[in-house]
């Protein structure tokens, strides 16, 4: 009998699974916000880290070819200083080749008298992933971008679920 309750719980648990990994998943709404990892590799300010988000509507792509999609959002805090979508001065756009997103273009120049760690610093101008900017004495340099790693959150709701029918049929066992 044992034996038989446990193959039921199994069942259920790899059911409810996959139930939950058919559902729309967020990245499926119109918006996508992705968050990518940053790091700066020369200047002044090698060495520094910080993370930032990007926004764009997904019903506006298409598929097919190049597109250039506005950004919906573009956030991130460098070094005490947050820059937000309202701060862009060029570019606010996500690129796409067939459906897949390729780069993310975005220029902040800061202008008077706003006080920042950098005079201007751009992100895909130079290539997908790059990051250039020009500190407060008017020296360049350089950095990278990258997708930051993080799992979905149908994932996380998924295993979540799982192990606790697991817990639940377990000690009624």
């Amino acid at each position: 009998m044992k034996k038989r309750a446990r193959l039921i719980l199994v069942l259920q648990t790899v059911l409810l699974s996959a139930i939950l990994m058919a559902l729309p998943k967020f990245s499926d709404a119109a918006t996508i916000t992705t968050f990518e990892n940053a790091q700066l590799t020369t200047g002044s300010l090698a060495g520094t880290t910080f993370v930032f988000s990007f926004g764009y509507d997904s019903t506006s792509v298409l598929g097919s070819g190049q597109e250039f999609i506005s950004l919906t959002g573009f956030d991130f805090n460098l070094l005490g200083t947050p820059y937000t979508l309202a701060d862009i001065t060029q570019g606010g756009q996500a690129i796409f080749q067939d459906g897949a997103l390729q780069n993310i273009r975005a220029a902040f120049l800061t202008i008077p008298p706003r006080t920042a760690p950098v005079f201007s610093i751009a992100f895909g101008f130079g290539g997908p992933g790059v990051i250039g900017y020009i500190d407060l004495a008017h020296d360049f340099g350089e950095g990278t971008f990258a997708p930051a790693n993080a799992p979905e959150p149908p994932s996380f709701l998924s295993l979540g679920l799982g192990l606790a029918l697991l817990v639940v049929g377990v000690r009624r066992v």
